[in-house]
């Protein structure tokens, strides 16, 4: 009993051997959090960062494939026409060496009939 008593009374005066620990489990506790903050915003603006540059790369490499898309349009046509005008070019030289041959054959009838007339005229 006596024991007792004195645990009350030294409870009642505030002297207990007990001294609660729950301030430093809270202080430590509010420095954890205050640490993953701080990790989460770094994270948070890493990846907006990265983001942020994925969506300009994105922008400049859709810019840079129309450019590319364009320019092989006009490549395509390009050979298409240039297709054309091989094709009118091998016609024009078939047609020309076509009429060089006939002149040819001409000139050959011209020089033979001409000294035919020679002769003629010589005697």
């Amino acid at each position: 009993a006596s024991e007792d008593r004195r645990e009350l009374l030294a409870f009642l005066s505030g002297s207990s051997s007990y001294a609660p620990q729950s301030g430093q489990i809270l202080g430590i506790m509010k420095t954890m959090h205050d640490e993953m903050m701080a990790d989460y915003h770094a994270a948070t603006e890493t990846e907006e960062g990265a983001i942020q540059f994925f969506e300009e790369l994105m922008a400049a490499k859709t810019k840079e494939k129309e450019l590319a898309s364009q320019a092989i349009e006009k490549k395509t046509a390009r050979v298409a026409e240039l297709g054309i005008a091989l094709a009118e070019k091998a016609n024009d030289l078939e047609d020309t060496q076509e009429a060089m041959a006939a002149d040819k054959e001409f000139s050959a009838n011209m020089a033979e009939g001409c000294a035919k007339k020679k002769a003629e005229w010589e005697e």
